[in-house]
Protein backbone atom coordinates (compact mmCIF):
# COMPACT_ATOMS: atom_id res chain seq x y z
CA UNK A 1 0.00 0.00 0.00
CA UNK A 2 1.23 3.02 -0.85
CA UNK A 3 1.72 6.36 1.62
CA UNK A 4 -1.31 7.57 -0.35
CA UNK A 5 -3.26 4.85 -0.60
CA UNK A 6 -2.41 4.69 3.70
CA UNK A 7 -4.21 7.97 4.53
CA UNK A 8 -6.76 7.85 1.55
CA UNK A 9 -7.74 4.78 4.01
CA UNK A 10 -7.61 6.29 7.10
CA UNK A 11 -9.73 9.25 6.20
CA UNK A 12 -12.59 7.14 4.89
CA UNK A 13 -12.15 5.49 8.66
CA UNK A 14 -12.04 8.56 10.54
CA UNK A 15 -15.01 9.73 8.43
CA UNK A 16 -16.66 6.74 9.17
CA UNK A 17 -16.17 6.93 13.18
CA UNK A 18 -17.12 10.85 13.40
CA UNK A 19 -20.50 10.10 11.45
CA UNK A 20 -20.82 6.95 13.91
CA UNK A 21 -19.70 9.61 16.89
CA UNK A 22 -23.07 11.70 15.25
CA UNK A 23 -21.13 13.87 13.36
CA UNK A 24 -19.73 15.84 16.95
CA UNK A 25 -17.29 18.22 15.90
CA UNK A 26 -13.86 19.25 17.94
CA UNK A 27 -12.33 16.22 17.97
CA UNK A 28 -10.96 15.44 14.49
CA UNK A 29 -7.68 14.67 15.57
CA UNK A 30 -9.61 12.04 18.09
CA UNK A 31 -10.82 10.11 15.38
CA UNK A 32 -7.93 10.55 12.57
CA UNK A 33 -5.74 8.58 15.94
CA UNK A 34 -8.53 6.00 16.27
CA UNK A 35 -8.44 5.28 12.55
CA UNK A 36 -5.19 5.03 12.21
CA UNK A 37 -4.98 2.86 15.01
CA UNK A 38 -7.87 0.58 13.96
CA UNK A 39 -6.03 0.06 10.35
CA UNK A 40 -2.66 -0.48 11.42
CA UNK A 41 -3.97 -3.09 13.38
CA UNK A 42 -6.10 -4.86 10.79
CA UNK A 43 -2.80 -4.68 8.52
CA UNK A 44 -0.92 -6.62 11.60
CA UNK A 45 -3.88 -8.93 11.52
CA UNK A 46 -3.12 -9.57 8.06
CA UNK A 47 0.40 -10.49 8.14
CA UNK A 48 0.08 -13.95 9.17
CA UNK A 49 -2.13 -14.47 6.34
CA UNK A 50 -0.32 -12.80 3.64
CA UNK A 51 2.96 -14.90 4.70
CA UNK A 52 1.03 -18.10 4.67
CA UNK A 53 -0.43 -17.37 1.55
CA UNK A 54 3.00 -16.97 0.37
CA UNK A 55 4.65 -19.85 1.97
CA UNK A 56 1.92 -22.14 0.17
CA UNK A 57 2.02 -20.98 -3.43
CA UNK A 58 5.66 -21.64 -3.21
CA UNK A 59 5.40 -25.29 -3.14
Amino acid sequence: MTPKELEDRIRVRAHEIWEREGRTYRNHEGHWHRATKEIEEEEQAELPKNNHRKARSRH
